[in-house]
């Protein structure tokens, strides 16, 4: 998700709203003003009195302005609907603010030398900041009003009239952001006032990010209205995806079911685990010669153990329609895919959910629930069964319950920036759309510096619950159109070295010989920057060979790892690559737990 970028960032982009303002009129920034009235000794006595009681109508203005902003906050953060009076106290304020700036006085000082600039970025900020107050606030306040209501997500139903007010309040908002960041823009840039100028210019990028927040929110809402059968019935292929049996995606598909959306009206329905949908003997999709290259003979288009090895999602969600309807006879119009620590989150917005067996599922308990416990307390068959029952479970109390829409939205939101909700449509169009809205989880076909590690399961357990990652990616100098780089990756084991479960600890990679117990293998695969070329490698400073394959525009190195339970191990690939002031992007897997990352780069100089 660089996010990812959307009715899921609605709420968070309300409240950005609301703190960009309070940014904007900070008390900071008024002690600027007070530069101004010791200057005004070159206008005429009577003028320059005037003009010091215009400053200090401006700086109380804004400073009650912000005073009444933060009450504002307060409110919404606390779900509590603003009254009409605070929205009117801070347009009365921001409203004198500028009309104070905007006297003659003020406008013939803006001309003078060293008073002008920073009495012109001083009235620009009072017009930014009654713009905020009369165009972005109360729009963002109605906008929190519908989120909260709980009523766009309700019963099962999606809510397309009040889904479509949302995006066109969304929309609103992007244009008065965009002409208050242009008007920003256009302040002096450098003023005899340091803190002004610095305060300026952290406003201007805070209203940049939230204008592009606000737009990539917009441009997704309107992406759902497809999604969610606006015009005609959709149905997925829904993929819940296991962490502890790492997968390129994320995890082995353990259960599975279908999504139909109708108008708005969302049901789940045909529930099931991974073994009652039949492996193929022919491939139900095509991906061409590079992809048969590199999965062909794990028959990864042929079932769903090994459908997700490659890490371009909308590869693994063809496969899942293709094998649907191959067994059914029903095409599908997509798939969608999430994980255990995905419905944490819903959970955590929803209320916890009661389980076949009395006890219930909460925002707390679920990943170590689905990923860990129960294979301690049921025989694989009998765990698959209840797992089952989970997803029925869950999907009757999302859609039979009234929950807080801004909630839900915001947990999805979550979701989607760290993949751990992706989205594939077999409409080109809608398809692009998820590409821009960053909820497809394609691997990009991009230049510039790229670092994306990836693991598979090797050994068929259930071990990859205790894995741990971090990534370092060290960019070096460039010289003559190229750069040397490093990537610095360690896996640390964490299980425990006695207690595990056999089904958790199993190596049916291997099962002649004997491992030690909570040992495991993964194939370690590092997709590098287009047109990269592998210099080295050592593991644990060992020199290292890595296999090379590529993937959509992607050189991918690969190795298998072995670890042993606490073991760290360090991968070191260093890599020469083509020069570029392209910014890193270093994708992240998502398994059980996050990838720590960290990015270091020396600036090509042109």
């Amino acid at each position: 998700m660089k996010a990812g970028k959307d009715p899921t960032r609605s709420r968070k982009g309300a409240e950005e709203g609301a703190r960009a303002f309070a940014a904007l009129v900070s008390r900071r920034r008024h002690r600027v003003f007070l530069w101004v009235a010791g200057a005004v000794g070159l206008l005429s006595a009577a003028s320059a009195g005037f003009l010091v009681w215009e400053v200090r109508a401006v700086q109380s203005n804004l400073a009650a302005a912000q005073v009444t902003t933060d009450r504002l906050q307060t409110e919404m953060a606390r779900h509590r609907q603003p009254s009409a009076e605070v929205l009117g106290d801070i347009r009365k304020h921001t409203a004198a603010a500028r009309s104070a700036a905007g006297t003659p006085v003020w406008s013939v000082a803006e001309y003078l030398p060293l008073m002008g600039p920073p009495l012109r970025s001083a009235r620009g900020l009072s017009v930014a900041a009654d713009e905020m107050a009369t165009g972005v606030l109360p729009k963002t306040v109605r906008l929190h009003q519908l989120l909260a209501s709980g009523q766009i997500v309700h019963q099962g139903r999606v809510d397309l009239r009040r889904l479509s007010a949302a995006t066109d309040l969304l929309g609103n908002v992007h244009r008065r952001l965009t002409g208050i960041e242009t008007s920003l823009n256009g302040l002096p840039g450098s003023t005899v006032v340091g803190r002004l100028d610095t305060e300026r210019q952290r406003l201007s990028d805070r209203v940049a990010r939230l204008s592009g927040s606000v737009s990539e929110a917009k441009a997704t809402m309107r992406l759902l209205m497809p999604l969610l059968g606006a015009s005609e019935p959709r149905s997925y292929f829904l993929a819940f995806q296991n962490n502890a049996e790492a997968r390129g995606t994320g995890g082995l598909v353990g259960t599975f079911g279908i999504l139909t959306a109708d108008r708005g009206r969302i049901t789940l329905h045909d529930f099931a685990s991974d073994d009652t949908l039949p492996r193929t003997t022919t491939p139900v999709a095509n991906f061409g010669p590079e992809f048969d290259r590199r999965y062909g003979a794990a028959e990864s288009t042929q079932g769903l153990a090994n459908s997700n090895l490659s890490a371009h999602f909308p590869y693994a969600a063809q496969i899942w329609a293709g094998l649907w309807q191959r067994h059914t006879g029903q095409r599908l119009d997509g798939a969608i895919a999430t994980d255990p620590v995905g419905l944490a989150r819903v959970l955590k917005a929803t209320g916890p959910v009661r389980l076949p067996d009395g006890k219930h599922l909460t925002a707390d308990n679920t990943v170590e629930f689905t990923e860990s416990t129960l294979y301690a307390s049921y025989s694989n068959t009998a765990r698959k069964r209840f797992l089952v029952q989970v997803a029925q479970s869950v999907a009757t109390a999302l859609l039979g319950s009234h929950h807080d829409s801004a909630a839900l939205l915001h947990a999805l939101r979550q979701n989607a920036d760290d993949g751990r909700l992706r989205v594939w449509s077999r409409d080109a169009s809608t398809e692009s759309a998820l590409e821009e809205a960053e909820l497809a989880g394609d691997v990009p076909e991009r230049t510039g510096p790229f670092a994306y590690l990836v693991v598979n399961n090797s050994a068929g357990n259930k071990m990859d619950y205790y894995l741990r990652r971090s990534l370092t990616y060290e960019l070096g100098r460039c010289e003559g159109g190229t750069r040397s780089s490093v990537v610095r990756i360690k896996l640390t084991n964490a299980a425990p070295a006695t207690g595990l479960p056999a089904l958790v600890a199993l190596r049916s990679d291997d099962p002649l010989r004997s491992h030690l117990p909570g040992s495991t293998s993964i194939w370690l695969s590092l997709y590098a920057s287009s047109g990269a070329r592998f210099t080295s490698g050592t593991l644990d400073g060992r020199r290292l060979l890595l296999s090379s394959t590529e993937e959509r525009g992607h050189p991918v190195l690969g190795t298998q790892v072995e670890l042993l339970p606490g073991q760290t191990r360090e991968v070191d690939i260093r890599l020469l690559e083509p020069a570029s002031d392209r910014a890193p992007v270093v994708p992240l897997q998502p398994l059980a737990w996050p990838q720590t990352t960290k990015v270091s780069i020396q600036p090509c100089v042109k």
